[in-house]
């Protein structure tokens, strides 16, 4: 998996490089993806499909691809989580790679190859940074709290509303809020204790896969926003460390109403 991601990241920043080149697609209102996505995606699914051909396929560019009968383990990847990021020329994107068994997420990798991060996580292991393991952070009151999000856009506001109602409430009593557009790296960067919690509302597996493990295997909770769904089935969540999460929670809105992430 660290090989995969290493040799996507690879690619992506040579791509970077002539950016201005690449073809780009929008699939939706201000959701976009280039070659180098595609590129990026081709490369990690024969990587691993060379190396565990039984394995079934999630791609966020490609789609589902089932295991072979009797096999119940599936790839999720984001191969550039962070796209208009990538395309604007800022440097925070990073690819994301999990191995899962139906919700259960076994492993977990995200790359951040332009700061040359690599976070790892392995069930009851621990998660790593570059070798070394992270945690969440501790003994942070709301008050000193710094938080991420994503403010919705483009095509898909059904929860705009809902996302200024949170930022309302948690702006006076917070140390601030973050809005970088990459999931997977708000994610680690919860687990690695740089930002104390994340919500977000919507997103796709590939998009959160890898991440929730790193949270939770460095000591972190995620919890569902919408009760009686799972987070990679509805992409709805709120990850922290565990003593600010029920905080967080009590000022999140849990209003679900129809998905657009499709």
């Amino acid at each position: 998996m660290v090989d995969a991601a290493h040799r996507a990241g690879a690619l992506l920043l040579g791509a970077a490089q002539g950016r201005h080149t690449l073809r780009i697609d929008e699939k939706t209102a201000g959701d976009f993806v280039s070659d180098a996505d595609r590129a990026a995606e081709a490369l990690i699914a024969d990587d691993l499909g060379n190396a565990f051909p039984e394995y079934g396929w999630l791609g966020e560019e490609s789609g589902l691809r089932p295991a072979s009968a009797g096999n119940t383990l599936t790839w999720v990847v984001d191969p550039l989580d962070g796209t208009t990021n990538f395309l604007k020329g800022l440097p925070h994107w990073a690819v994301s790679i999990a191995l899962c068994d139906g919700e259960d997420i076994l492993c977990a990798v995200v790359h951040d190859p332009a700061k040359t991060e690599t976070f790892v996580a392995e069930k009851g292991r621990g998660a790593y940074l570059n070798g070394r393991p992270i945690a969440v952070s501790e003994g942070i009151s709301l008050q000193a709290a710094l938080f991420a999000t994503g403010v919705p856009a483009g095509g898909r506001v059904t929860y705009l509303n809902d996302c200024l109602g949170d930022l309302e409430r948690l702006m006076p009593k917070t140390a601030g809020i973050r809005r970088w557009g990459a999931a997977a790296l708000d994610l680690a960067y919860v687990a690695a204790g740089r930002i104390d919690g994340y919500w977000e509302r919507n997103l796709g597996p590939w998009d959160v896969a890898a991440g929730i493990l790193l949270v939770t295997e460095a000591g972190g909770t995620v919890s569902r926003l919408w009760p009686g769904r799972s987070v990679l089935s509805c992409g709805s969540f709120i990850a922290a460390n565990a003593a600010l999460g029920p905080e967080l929670a009590a000022m999140i809105g849990t209003r679900e109403e129809h998905h657009d992430r499709d």
